[in-house]
């Protein structure tokens, strides 16, 4: 073979591999989590305040948190590549499209499939539609078998003084598949403050802690009446941080607050 059609093979191969950006900025840990699993951690040169997994990510540079991240900081990092949250960074992601810099706005994930979307996202822009398959893949097998009889009814509370989420929530739709109905999940909203006698008043017959203890959860006005206390199904073993980040870490969470909602049966 010539010369000539070897580089007319090399240049074929060069036009269809994908384009790899090779500068990242991540503004949500979840994303940061999933260029990560992608492989693609070493293209990072920007994360949030709050990326903090895996641990390589705590050596990149801080752009501020992702509601309010530093446009200045972003644009002196000369990105090829912005992923941003489309609710949560709106007007930064604006400020930084009229500089110049492609911002990829990844809407907000409200199920676990949509979990497969972001990822899905991130890989094609990173040149990394392979991977993303595999991983997509890898995720829905760490997924715990359907859970036979009836799904508990399940309080959710995301942090003090009664955050909870609805149904427009990924957390939601998580507890679904451990194997528990969000009481809240009829809320056509994502995350919102549920008073302490709404919740009484649905009777959940378990509830996912993700700040508080079970002691102070069983010392409030009529807990004790609760199916939740009565049949000690107050859950705090899970980890706040993997199980309200819709990342990759997410999946094996799921599979155990399912061993935990049905530990007893």
């Amino acid at each position: 073979m010539t010369i000539r059609p070897l580089l007319a093979l090399f240049l074929a191969a060069a036009l269809c591999a994908p384009a790899r950006a090779a500068r990242v900025v991540s503004l949500m840990p979840s994303y940061t989590e999933i260029v990560f699993a992608l492989g693609a951690g070493g293209e990072l040169v920007g994360v949030t305040n709050f990326c903090d997994w895996p641990s390589e990510a705590k050596k990149i540079e801080r752009t501020g948190d992702y509601l309010r991240p530093s446009v200045e900081k972003i644009y002196s990092l000369k990105p090829g590549v912005v992923f941003a949250g489309d609710w949560a960074s709106a007007s930064s992601s604006k400020q930084l499209s009229a500089m110049g810099v492609k911002v990829v706005s990844v809407p907000q994930e409200k199920s676990v499939a949509d979990i497969y979307s972001t990822i899905r996202l991130i890989a094609a822009e990173l040149g990394r539609k392979a991977e993303g398959e595999k991983l997509v893949k890898r995720l829905k097998a760490e997924l715990p078998p359907a859970p036979k009889g009836r799904p508990l009814r399940t309080y959710i509370e995301v942090d003090a003084g009664g955050w909870t989420s609805g149904g427009e929530s990924f957390l939601s739709d998580a507890v679904r598949l451990a194997g528990g109905e969000n009481v809240f999940g009829g809320e056509r909203r994502g995350y919102f403050q549920a008073s302490w006698e709404q919740t009484v008043l649905l009777k959940p017959e378990a509830a996912v802690l993700l700040g508080g203890s079970a002691a102070e959860f069983g010392s409030r006005p009529l807990a004790g009446g609760l199916p939740a206390v009565k049949n000690a199904r107050l859950i705090t073993g899970l980890n706040r941080d993997i199980f309200s980040r819709p990342g990759p870490r997410l999946f094996g969470e799921i599979r155990k607050l399912s061993a935990l909602l049905h530990d007893k049966e």
